[in-house]
């Protein structure tokens, strides 16, 4: 009799995770940038390195808005510093800085960073460290972008024009670094 009871509530259980699955989803993902929209208007937290500052051309300001970022191009991450698929991207995301970079074109014309959901200044650094990477990264401790951003999972990959017009979104991991590498060409007039 409790076998069957034990059974009978493991069998609700999977049906309301479907269930929730099923009709949650589409609600959670409406509000998530996609190709077409326009980025929303996020003030971000200014990196602490005067190099990435530079980089990013946004000046000594604490805090910066996408349009002020000197590119006409935007390779926009959001991570998490938990996030296990984030730490298997950063090593390509690492590899793609450094091919936009060595391409006289587009090292001029793209900027890459990431938005660390969650994550405070002390977090940032040491992921930075930890990971090695080579491009900003820009804590986001109360969540506030990311909820602006209709708290996408991570890692999710946009591109972005100067202008705020989003061209590209992936959610998840990207294996083919080229791949990408040669439609962030296709954005560069």
């Amino acid at each position: 009799m409790l076998k069957n009871i034990i059974s009978f509530g493991l069998q609700l259980i999977c049906i309301g995770v479907i269930l929730l699955n099923t009709f949650a989803a589409p609600a959670f993902s409406e509000n998530i940038p996609a190709k077409g929209y326009v980025f929303p208007n996020l003030t971000l937290t200014s990196p602490a390195s005067e190099q990435e500052r530079t980089y990013l051309g946004i000046g000594n300001a604490d805090t910066f808005t996408i349009d002020q970022v000197k590119s006409s191009i935007m390779l926009i991450e959001v991570v998490g510093v938990y996030c296990p698929q984030c730490h298997i991207q950063f090593p390509r995301n690492n590899k793609l800085f450094k091919m936009i970079q060595q391409n006289e074109k587009l090292g001029a014309a793209v900027k890459m960073f990431a938005i660390a959901a969650g994550a405070t200044p002390m977090e940032t650094a040491y992921l930075k460290k930890q990971a090695n990477i080579q491009y900003p990264v820009i804590e986001d401790p109360r969540y506030e972008n990311h909820k602006m951003l209709g708290e996408p999972k991570t890692p999710f990959t946009m591109i972005v024009r100067n202008n705020g017009l989003i061209e590209y979104t992936h959610f998840g991991t990207f294996a083919d670094t080229g791949k990408l590498f040669s439609m962030i060409k296709q954005y560069v007039k």
